[in-house]
């Protein structure tokens, strides 16, 4: 039988691990980013950083999105209105 893993043997796993980033579309289907440093997140009424460990968030997007891993190759996706959602340092993004 396997052993169950607690909470905190989980995140000392995942503590050199950077963020994974989801998104789906109808467009291009569900793409997967490894290895993020960060997210910026840029709407009609704020501004958000999130980094790795950022405490859980959901939100709606009507603006742009930025990814920026560590070898500083940047995703951006500009004037897009979406749905997302970050916890457990896995951030998804639903694009209408």
């Amino acid at each position: 039988m396997a052993k169950k893993r607690t909470f905190e043997e989980n995140i000392e796993e995942n503590n050199n691990d950077k963020m994974i980033v989801k998104i789906l579309s109808l467009e291009n289907g569900l793409r997967q980013y490894d290895d993020i440093d960060f997210i910026r997140i840029t709407s009609e009424d704020y501004n958000l950083l999130i980094m790795k460990d950022y405490l859980p968030v959901i939100g709606e997007i009507k603006g742009s999105i930025e990814l920026q891993n560590s070898e500083r190759e940047s995703i951006k996706l500009d004037n897009i209105i979406a749905y997302y959602m970050s916890s457990h340092n896995e951030f998804k993004l639903f694009i209408k």
